[in-house]
């Protein structure tokens, strides 16, 4: 990676100390052209053939109104291609900043730094980005005629009203953005080819939805110019502050550009419409001379819950037919020299999915390590593919610098090269190697020179046990995020767009929080927090932020104070705090909400029911929530789990398929599924060939990360219908690996009561009880009832037949039916005992 470095001779000491920060070879100087008055398009466009950014030096002493005016400066043809994020015009003082910012538009190309060193490190992170930005900005856009097609025949509709937007649902990297690029293109030809972002968090009421369209539509803004809007912001009633935020992006349409809404949880309800607010400013969007906005989203919108103003266009973007897939191909591989045979090309088609970033990835692949090779073994591949789990990133062997930059990466959202540096207190290039190898293994994305963990993987890294370190570590490097952070956006040499960052870091710390963070402090941020301390298992913190951002619940959207809500509930269930769950379902209660209120109230309700170990109450209120709320998902594998549990299994099994359907990956729903088809089946269960796939699939996603769900459900499959002495050496497998689960636990003495191994078998029991204990409070009353079932079977087994049927007299835990079935099956089993002897 390589920079230009063009200044001004008035220039050459700051640039050169600059220059001396880099790592050799990985600068260009040139002062000559700026002297000679030569900077303009091509002389940018000449050195960008060997070099990947181009940097502009501006200060008081030379800076030139017509090196700012950058639409002259840089040509139209350069900014309709795409390349002005390889520009970057550094100002060395508040003179040339505020003369270029005003110039500036939607571009984040201008940047103001005041010492050698913070240029140094602006440089450093821009190049990484601009390198990740490089693979994917000229792939050719094949095969989605269909797509485009739809979209043609919505907004050429007569019978529908102007579009106002377009909604883009698909998988990370299906090639959404690239498509909306395309359709613009070809129907709206004056549109700039450069889209902005504008990232939609969880929990988005107006006041986000505001700021982050203004930051992100406005990145030169000072603090104090970002201070004042939202002051005048706040004084705004609610329909002036939506009017508001939709001419932000009616803005857009003078200077014939658009902006991408990109779904980070706060776009769509749990139901899958838009948002509340959200739908609000969309109806105050212009549409003419094209629509101002193009949401982003992985899920697609039912057409039940669309807006009934039929003012926006929708598409979903699909795998890529066969022939498209091939078309793709070929072509990348063609420009790469790359020969493929029929066969090798028919086998690569098949690897990909038809997914366009799969491509992309096999394309650098074979490029790498060649046709042959990577076919004989494509495994890797093959885990990268599916890195929605853990499963790519835990075979990922990172290093320490790598891991420190996920941690604290986990911690905040986004954060800029220098924040990284002063946070981990690591040489800069050092930090800048370590963050290269993340971006290109795409664990780590960056925009600029901000980074944050790829949404693709952010799940697995926030599961993967290496991605910690030690909790005092943790808030000294929040402490120095919080503290560089207000200084350096105060004095405007660190992106507006990181003022989130600073709150939530100072939130971290339980220090006093500056007056520079408590000037932007929102209700959300609280809820953000909650979310990270519950997902930490934290429950305490979680409850205590989530209490906090409800007092100032007239500022968090319907969303916000429901998912305050959850993170108060649901660690509160799971501690014993019962006056926090009533609070936290008071304050629903309290709502006059919709239905999907009233299934949180439900889920909750339920959740709590489930931990105390009454699974009827519990079955009842799950239910009650996926009525509320059809399609609800955690409700669905909720009462999958409770009805196997139950031994319903017609009932299991059609909402573990439910469930099943929205996540084919998901550990969890998997081993539910399998559970059920395994013991519905019977003896046939080793000839059904949905059985076998499931396994196949568990096998993948259940053991990493330390997990047994494999070893675990393969073990039972062993006992029930095949080969006990295997199930017992499966089942002591998975209870190395997980030593405190319960299931294994249930299992083992299973297994060891069908091998006559009674002693054993109680040994096991006496360990289990203590896990369902009033001791842990947490999760131990779930399994209650499995284990009270299993001790009965031991009863039954030494033939202690009263005290097995008095296990199911206990109400709150069997119900009369399930009492009498059992008491029933233990006197036929009583009976065929008596008549042997």
């Amino acid at each position: 990676m390589k920079a230009f470095l063009s200044h001004s001779s008035k220039d050459k000491g700051y640039v050169e100390g600059v220059a001396s920060l880099l790592r050799p070879g990985s600068y260009e100087l040139d002062s000559e052209t700026f002297d000679a008055g030569l900077v303009n398009s091509q002389a940018i466009v000449k050195a960008l053939q060997r070099v990947d950014l181009f940097c502009l030096f501006l200060s008081e002493n030379s800076v030139n109104s017509a090196y700012v005016e950058f639409e002259l400066l840089l040509g139209l043809e350069f900014i309709a291609s795409g390349r002005i994020a390889r520009f970057l015009a550094i100002c060395l003082d508040d003179v040339a900043f505020a003369q270029a910012s005003s110039n500036a538009k939607f571009f984040n190309i201008v940047r103001k730094t005041l010492t050698p060193e913070g240029a140094a490190r602006l440089i450093e992170g821009t190049l990484i980005s601009v390198k990740q930005a490089a693979e994917s900005s000229f792939h050719p856009f094949l095969g989605r005629e269909t797509e485009l097609k739809e979209l043609e025949d919505q907004i050429s509709d007569h019978n529908r009203p102007p579009a106002k937007g377009i909604f883009i649902s698909g998988n990370f990297g299906s090639g959404r953005r690239s498509l909306a690029r395309s359709f613009y293109q070809s129907h709206y030809p004056r549109s700039g080819r450069v889209i902005p972002g504008v990232k939609v968090d969880a929990f988005s009421s107006i006041h986000e939805l505001y700021r982050n369209i203004l930051t992100t539509l406005r990145p030169t803004l000072t603090a104090r110019e970002f201070r004042e809007r939202i002051q005048a912001f706040e004084l705004a009633g609610i329909d002036e502050k939506r009017r508001q935020t939709a001419d932000l992006l009616n803005g857009l349409l003078p200077a014939q550009e658009t902006a991408f809404l990109i779904d980070n949880g706060g776009i769509l309800t749990d139901s899958g419409a838009l948002t509340e607010e959200l739908d609000a400013v969309i109806s105050k969007l212009s549409p003419r001379p094209h629509p101002p906005a193009i949401i982003i989203a992985p899920r697609m919108t039912p057409k039940k819950l669309r807006r009934s103003q039929n003012d926006i266009a929708y598409v979903g973007v699909r795998a890529l037919p066969y022939e498209s897939a091939k078309r793709l191909l070929s072509r990348l591989t063609k420009d790469k020299d790359i020969t493929l045979s029929i066969e090798a090309l028919d086998t690569l088609i098949k690897l990909s999915d038809g997914h366009p970033f799969n491509i992309y990835r096999l394309v650098e692949e074979i490029s790498e390590r060649g046709v042959e090779a990577f076919l004989a073994s494509p495994s890797d591949f093959i885990d990268w593919k599916h890195r929605q789990s853990s499963e790519y990133v835990s075979k990922i062997e990172f290093n320490d610098i790598e891991l420190k930059i996920l941690a604290i990466l986990r911690t905040v959202p986004e954060l800029d090269f220098s924040a990284i540096v002063a946070a981990l207190e690591i040489d800069a290039q050092s930090v800048s190697d370590a963050l290269s190898r993340l971006a290109n293994l795409h664990v780590v994305d960056g925009d600029g020179d901000r980074f944050q963990v790829s949404p693709a993987v952010l799940v697995a890294v926030e599961r993967d046990k290496r991605v910690k370190i030690p909790r005092d570590v943790e808030q000294n490097a929040m402490r120095s995020i919080a503290n560089s952070l207000s200084v350096r956006l105060e004095e405007g040499t660190a992106p507006v767009a990181l003022v989130d960052t600073a709150i939530l870091a100072s939130l971290s710390t339980n220090d006093e929080m500056s007056g520079f963070a408590s000037a932007f402090l929102l209700p959300s941020h609280y809820v953000w927090m909650a979310k990270r301390s519950y997902d930490q298992r934290a429950w305490e913190r979680s409850i205590r932020y989530a209490q906090e951002g409800l007092k100032g619940s007239d500022r968090l959207s319907l969303e916000g104070v429901v998912a305050a809500c959850r993170y108060i509930c649901l660690p509160a269930a799971r501690t014993g705090d019962v006056v926090a769950f009533d609070g936290g379902i008071k304050k629903l209660k309290g709502l006059n909400g919709n239905d999907w209120v009233k299934s949180n109230i439900a889920f909750f309700e339920g959740f709590n029911a489930r931990l105390k170990g009454r699974l009827p109450t519990a079955e009842k209120f799950f239910r009650e929530s996926y009525d509320f709320s059809p399609g609800n998902i955690s409700a669905a594998r909720e009462i999958a789990a409770i009805c196997l549990a139950r031994d319903n299994l017609d009932e299991a099994e059609k909402f573990a398929r439910e469930a099943f359907s929205y996540a084919q990956r998901n550990p969890y729903v998997v081993d539910i599924l399998l559970a059920v088809l395994v013991r519905k089946h019977g003896r046939n269960a080793k000839r059904v060939t949905e059985i076998n796939d499931m396994f196949d699939i568990l096998s993948k996603v259940g053991e990493e990360g330390g997990k047994s769900f494999y070893t675990t459900r393969k073990a039972e499959f062993e006992h029930l219908w095949g080969n006990n002495k295997e199930a017992l050496r499966l089942i002591e497998s998975a209870i190395v690996k997980t030593p405190t689960l319960f299931e294994p636990q249930r299992i083992y003495a299973e297994i060891l009561l069908k091998d006559g191994n009674k002693s054993r078998a109680l040994s096991v029991l006496d360990g289990m009880r203590e896990m369902v204990g009033p001791r842990d409070v947490e999760d131990s009353r779930t399994n209650y009832r499995a284990y009270l079932v299993t001790y009965a079977h031991y009863l039954v087994e030494i033939g202690e037949w009263d005290q097995a049927k008095k296990i199911y007299d206990d109400e709150a835990i069997f119900t009369e039916h399930e009492r009498k079935t059992a008491v029933k099956e233990i006197e036929v089993t009583q009976s065929y005992s008596t008549k042997k002897l």
